[in-house]
This record gives C-alpha cells, sequence and structure tokens, in this order.
C-alpha cells in the first residue's frame, strides 16, 4: 500500500516528535528528583523560625507552580504529537492540510508556551539569587545593578524566542546572557561571604563560624559552576543537532529548579544543625 501522506510534513512531525520525547524523557527523570528536592525544603523551611521564611518558601511554591505547569505541558505536547503521528502511520490518509496548516503550528504554538513559561522559572531562580546577594551585600543597592540588568535581558531575549521568531544565535545569546548572569552573581556572594570570613577570624577563632562561612563559600561556587556547566552545554548543543540540544533543554529545564531548591534546602538544614537540641532532665 502507498503511503498519500505529505513526505515533507510527515518529516517535520517525526521530528518534532523524536525531539519532544527525548527532551520530555530527560525532564520527567529529573522532575522527579526535583519534586523530592521541594518537598524536603519545605520541611526543613518549616522548622526554621528566621525572618525571611515565608518568603522562601512562597519562592519555593512559586517554582514548583510553574515548573509543574511546564513538565504538564511538555507531556501533552508529547502525547498529542505521537497520537498524530500514529494515527497517520495506520490509517495511511492524506491529511496534509490539517497537518501541515494546522496540527503541527498548533504543537510548536504549545512548545513556545513551554520555552515561555520556562523563562518565568528562569526569572524566579534569578531574583532569589538577586535576593540572596543584596542581603549579604548589607541591602546596597547598587550590588545588584548589574545582575538585574543581565537578568532582565535574559527575559527580553526569551520572551523573543517563545515567539518562535528566534535564530539558533538568538539561542546562544540567551544561554551566554544566563551565565553571565550566574557568574556575576555567585562571584559577588560568594567574594563577600569570603571577605566577612576574613574579617570575623581576626575577631573570634571559633572553627564553627569559619566552617560555616566555607561551606556557604563551597554551596555557591558548586551551584554556579553546575549552572555556567549546564549554560555552555546549551550554547554548544543548540549548534549541533536537535536531538542533542533537546536533551540538554530537558536537563535544563529541571537544572533552573533544582538548583535554587538545593540551597533552600542547604539554608533549612543549616538552620537545623545551629538550633540548640533541648536537654533531657
Amino acid at each position: 500500500m502507498e503511503y498519500t501522506v505529505d513526505s515533507e510534513a510527515f518529516d517535520s512531525l517525526w521530528y518534532f516528535v523524536i525531539n519532544t520525547l527525548s527532551q520530555t524523557a530527560v525532564s520527567l527523570v529529573l522532575y522527579g528528583v526535583y519534586v523530592n528536592l521541594f518537598l524536603f525544603s519545605l520541611y526543613t523551611l518549616s522548622r526554621r523560625k528566621t525572618t525571611g521564611t515565608k518568603l522562601l518558601m512562597i519562592a519555593s511554591c512559586v517554582m514548583a507552580v510553574v515548573g509543574s505547569t511546564q513538565m504538564a505541558l511538555d507531556v501533552a505536547v508529547t502525547v498529542a504529537g505521537g497520537r498524530l503521528f500514529q494515527r497517520i502511520v495506520r490509517e495511511q490518509v492524506l491529511i496534509t492540510l490539517p497537518l501541515g496548516d494546522l496540527v503541527l503550528p498548533t504543537l510548536q504554538t504549545a512548545q513556545n508556551i513551554a520555552f515561555a513559561i520556562n523563562n518565568g522559572t528562569s526569572l524566579i531562580t534569578d531574583s532569589i539569587f538577586v535576593y540572596r546577594c543584596y542581603v549579604i551585600w548589607g541591602f546596597q543597592k547598587k550590588i545588584i545593578i548589574l545582575p538585574s540588568l543581565l537578568m532582565l535581558s535574559t527575559l527580553v531575549v526569551g520572551i523573543w524566542g517563545s515567539t518562535g521568531a528566534a535564530t539558533v544565535a538568538d539561542t546562544r545569546i540567551l544561554f551566554s546572557l544566563g551565565a553571565a548572569t550566574n557568574l556575576v552573581l555567585t562571584t559577588s556572594t560568594a567574594g563577600r561571604i569570603l571577605w566577612i570570613r576574613r574579617a570575623a577570624a581576626h575577631v573570634t577563632l571559633d572553627s564553627t563560624v569559619r566552617s560555616r562561612y566555607s561551606r556557604a563559600i563551597v554551596i555557591l561556587l558548586e551551584s554556579g559552576a553546575v549552572y555556567c556547566i549546564a549554560a555552555i552545554f546549551g550554547v554548544i548543543s543548540v549548534s549541533l543537532n536537535n536531538e542533542i540540544w533537546s536533551i540538554g533543554y530537558g536537563i535544563g529545564q529541571q537544572l533552573l529548579n533544582i538548583i535554587p531548591t538545593l540551597t533552600l534546602v542547604y539554608i533549612g538544614l543549616k538552620d537545623l544543625e545551629v538550633r540548640p537540641k533541648p536537654s533531657i532532665a
């Protein structure tokens, strides 16, 4: 039996299904990791009695809602594309018009919406890191001017990309801006903590205090390094082929949630460690 489906539309849908399936499969695995971290962060933060805890919990919940919405949309797009492809192969009917002019654009629009949601997640993540830097620097507004400008630039380029009009070069710019934002925030925050640690060394010889500062610096550098590596991988993968790019994009989606949530878990655990245990009479 001879296929009557338009070959160009068929190939477009095939590559679309393969790419979205690769992206969604990787995202689902890491999403499971993220959900567990999110629940654990709520548990640790709920036992934290210091100021700013509610703001951190709200930010964590917003990230969870946005990330879950994005994940659900990715799954829906993948399932819709797979069912359409199955229908074409089984029925072998001429559906060139709805396939080329209606169905694929609809799926691609949904994917662009997911990309826009991803930009929202990135904005929330960067906002948490900017606020952290702002607090550590003693609420000095001039310190956050550069990272805020980079963050807004990333958002603008991301919104442009979600319209579907972006090119490969635009995507590279998006990842490069994200890496630059993270690099500035990481160096500013870690540098300030290092300066405070050295200043505290002249005042106190308490090894616990020095250890706490050192651990904070390590956490910052590790999270910043992971973020930068993911951004660099995104820049490289978008220049290679669609399959590698889809996998890298799926990983990056969840890292935007996992990295700040790990920081929140660390904050909650740190407070639980320093809280004195009640003595047993």
